[in-house]
């Protein structure tokens, strides 16, 4: 699976989607971290190299993203500071913006069931379709995880580029979107979750039971490590609102 192939999940339709560049399906991804709230106005970006890594891109596609998104306004550069989150209207630029504002509105409860429905066929699915180059790239993007224990946006980051990677390799689109949509649920939230003592590292040790089993083409081993994840991120985020 190429670059292109892993960025376009924030674009691509089943109705498909107009050819563009990767720097724009870059700018596709940080206007989708701030719908989903990932980002917020005030945050600081991960460095130029940090993020190029957790989108497995280059440092100059990321560099020509942030200047078009500065231009808008959504993001504020300044010469020697970090660049912000200066804006979270980003209009157009996010196209499922309005399905995770959807998703929002049900409980934590229902979410949970269909998420543990979703992921175990996704899982299953991806067991035996994953391709190799894709395996790989789950096995930087952990790498990259663990470079980002002490910074939870950047592993968020890393984090949601990870689950939707397995989700396409499902081979079914709609299972796909859905999954994804799922997966944003409540996710500036989680933000206070993997902010506490020890929770990144949790999620990594979950993700490596995860790949280890889309690794040995085991299904019922990819789906119960989904399993165990999602059960891990409900009851944490329970806990966060007890």
């Amino acid at each position: 699976m190429d670059v292109r192939a892993m960025l376009e999940d924030d674009v691509a339709t089943l109705g498909g989607a107009p050819k563009t560049s990767t720097k724009d399906f870059v700018v596709q991804k940080i206007t989708t971290f701030i719908a989903t709230g990932i980002l917020k106005v005030g945050d600081p970006l991960p460095g130029e190299r940090e993020l190029a890594s957790a989108l497995s891109v280059s440092r100059e596609t990321v560099r020509g993203a942030i200047l078009i998104l500065s231009t808008r306004g959504i993001l504020s550069v300044a010469h020697g500071m970090r660049t912000v989150v200066a804006s979270v209207d980003v209009g157009e630029l996010a196209v499922q913006a309005a399905r995770y504002r959807d998703i929002a509105a049900y409980n934590l409860d229902d979410v949970h069931e269909a998420r543990l429905l979703i992921e175990a066929q996704v899982a299953r699915a991806a067991a035996v379709k994953i391709e190799p180059s894709t395996l790989e790239y789950l096995r930087k993007s952990i790498a990259a995880q663990e470079a980002a224990c002490d910074d939870p946006v950047r592993f968020l980051i890393c984090d949601r580029e990870f689950h939707t990677a397995i989700y396409r390799s499902s081979g079914n689109a709609v299972l796909a979107d859905v999954a994804a949509d799922l997966y944003s649920y409540l996710l500036s939230h989680r933000r206070r979750v993997v902010s506490q003592p020890g929770s990144i590292a949790s999620s990594i040790a979950d993700h490596r039971m995860i790949l280890a089993g889309l690794e040995t083409r085991d299904p019922d081993a990819a789906s119960a490590a989904f399993a165990i994840h999602e059960t891990r991120i409900y009851t944490t985020t329970k806990l966060l609102f007890s």
